[in-house]
């Protein structure tokens, strides 16, 4: 896995931020200071360490950048431990117009001052990595065995987003839904009733291990008592895929049965864990705070 230290200067934070994010989905271990120097930590030796350890210098290049005293120090630093183990290699990027340090002119620089995505795409080729696509919604899978990056956030979003498909969908068939819970995680069910010999439900559940959607067709509304086991049926990796399944199966008992006429009920609240309420209590504090720095 590559490695690489940001070397930059504090007005090009913005821009280092998201560059260092978009790294780290795409596998790179990208040392970056916000992140990885905790309050009482020493800066100095906390950079250090980030540069010893690091494969790869990288340096911002824009005007505040090469009069930034600290830059100079990491540059001086990246460059006496090329020279001593020949293990790490400067590479400019290019952020902003700036005269770029005669020891640099020799070396091809990643271009972010056109084009952000060409920037990190020459960037990418650099550290070796073939896929420069960065995580999303609908790619997340890809991702899974990445341990420097957070897909679970993005399964989340995902599924978020078929909860309320479904739950629409169910609305204006005038079926209830009911989203499963630490029993049964990323699953709802979607269910119908007119009387006993007239009802239907249909399960989708997220795998756990495939990450594909599955379904189940027992006469059960609630997911939380249908065994992960018995999601058998596969239904595909996408919110389309799953709709179209869902649909025509309402499609097909309202063209038997017709539509319910009774109340349908949503059960969709995510229930947390212990870590989901403290995160969630802290999202709420920091949100009621008038101050949005960092510390």
């Amino acid at each position: 896995m590559p490695s690489i230290f940001l070397s930059h200067t504090s007005i090009d934070k913005p821009f280092v931020e998201k560059l260092a994010m978009d790294l780290r989905r795409m596998g790179v271990n990208a040392w970056y200071d916000k992140w990885d120097i905790k309050v009482g930590e020493s800066i100095t030796w906390r950079i250090e360490e980030g540069i010893r350890e690091s494969e790869y210098l990288g340096i911002i290049l824009s005007p505040e950048a090469l009069n930034s005293e600290w830059v100079k120090s990491e540059i001086g630093a990246g460059w006496v431990k090329q020279i001593l183990t020949k293990k790490i290699m400067l590479l400019p990027i290019y952020y902003r117009d700036c005269d770029v340090p005669y020891f640099l002119l020799d070396r091809k620089y990643a271009n972010f001052s056109v084009d952000y995505q060409s920037g990190l795409e020459e960037l990418a080729n650099v550290l070796r990595i073939e896929n420069t696509n960065v995580i999303s919604i609908e790619n997340w899978r890809k991702f899974t065995r990445n341990k420097l990056v957070d897909w679970k956030k993005f399964r989340e979003k995902e599924f978020e987003s078929l909860v309320t498909t479904l739950v629409n969908r169910a609305k204006e068939y005038n079926w209830s839904s009911w989203v499963g819970g630490k029993r049964s995680p990323f699953s709802i069910t979607c269910s119908a009733f007119i009387d006993r010999d007239k009802k239907q439900s249909v399960s989708i559940r997220l795998d756990g291990k495939s990450y594909a959607y599955l379904a189940n067709l027992k006469d059960e509304v609630n997911p939380n008592n249908i065994k992960i086991s018995h999601f058998t049926i596969y239904v595909g990796n996408t919110i389309n895929e799953c709709e179209e399944f869902v649909w025509r199966k309402m499609e097909d008992f309202k063209n038997q049965y017709g539509k319910p006429t009774g109340k349908a009920n949503h059960f969709t609240a995510k229930l947390l864990g212990s870590q989901g309420r403290i995160d969630l209590a802290k999202k709420i504090i920091k949100d009621l705070n008038w101050y949005k720095g960092d510390n």
